[in-house]
């Protein structure tokens, strides 16, 4: 009875949650099901301190996002649909999250809690580094060619306002992991912010090498700008290079992967 009750409670606070997101409209009516689907999951494995780091991540990303949102949209790098996520990319960005959550569940302790900060930071981290990097006053540098100069939203480019931006998110969510005692309440500062930031940063980092390498890559028909998305002024894009299936929200997926597995790595090294 006490773990029913508990999970109704858990149910109604993620569904709350989720549409307050959406009356504010910083995700769509689709995006709601996905985020009250990763919410409770990650909330019931993990616990509230655990979904307290998800609520932390989704706020600061819509935050970047919406800074001068009309200038990106003016330079063509602006998130469509006024930023509001799509279930799609919930899952990219919180479905690692929500499988280290259930694994916690199942099996308690450090290993899974280090994995789940790491790939959120990983997010954190990207969509931070995204955002700012849009509004960088020197030209982007392509990460696998840094001399060569690429415009404003283009896939692997990289810019110091970026980085900062990367390595800011991610000490943002390991203060709160330490402060909310997610790797454990004896855990100090020192090793739980290394770990964010190592994770966060090192995943941002593979994502920018993806999107220079194997990301598609498209061409829209009717702005005429080059893009990642599968679609653009609501017309299907033209490949234009990358590996076709390798879009956006997959690159998300592997690279909060890639944080998780540093993060681990950390952890391991502590």
């Amino acid at each position: 009875m006490l773990n029913l009750t508990l999970g109704l409670l858990y149910f109604f606070l993620v569904t709350a949650f989720a549409l307050a997101a959406v009356i504010l409209r910083t995700i769509d009516a689709r995006g709601f099901l996905a985020s009250v689907a990763v919410g409770f999951v990650i909330v019931f494995g993990g616990g509230v301190q655990w979904f307290i780091i998800v609520a932390v991540f989704f706020a600061l990303g819509v935050a970047v996002t919406l800074y001068k949102y009309g200038y990106k949209k003016k330079i063509g790098g602006a998130q469509e649909k006024g930023g509001a996520r799509n279930w799609p990319n919930i899952l990219a960005n919180g479905g690692l999250a929500s499988a280290f959550a259930a694994g916690e569940y199942f099996h308690p302790g450090a290993a899974f809690a280090a994995l789940f900060l790491g790939s959120i930071s990983t997010a954190a981290a990207d969509t931070t580094a995204t955002e700012l990097g849009l509004l960088s006053r020197s030209p982007p540098r392509l990460i696998v060619h840094p001399r060569r100069q690429v415009s404003p939203g283009t896939s692997g480019g990289v810019s110091a306002l970026g980085f900062v931006g990367a390595v800011l998110a991610s000490s943002v969510i390991g203060g709160m992991a330490f402060v909310l005692g997610v790797i454990g309440t004896s855990a100090p500062l020192q090793e739980v912010l290394p770990l964010c930031v190592l994770g966060g940063v090192s995943g941002a980092v593979v994502d920018s090498l993806m999107g220079a390498t194997v990301q598609r890559r498209g061409h829209c028909k009717v702005c005429l700008r080059q893009t990642e998305s599968v679609k653009h002024c609501g017309e299907a894009t033209t490949v234009t290079g990358g590996i076709p299936f390798v879009e956006n929200n997959v690159v998300n997926l592997l690279s909060t992967l890639a944080g998780a597995g540093v993060a681990l790595a950390v952890l391991a090294l502590f």
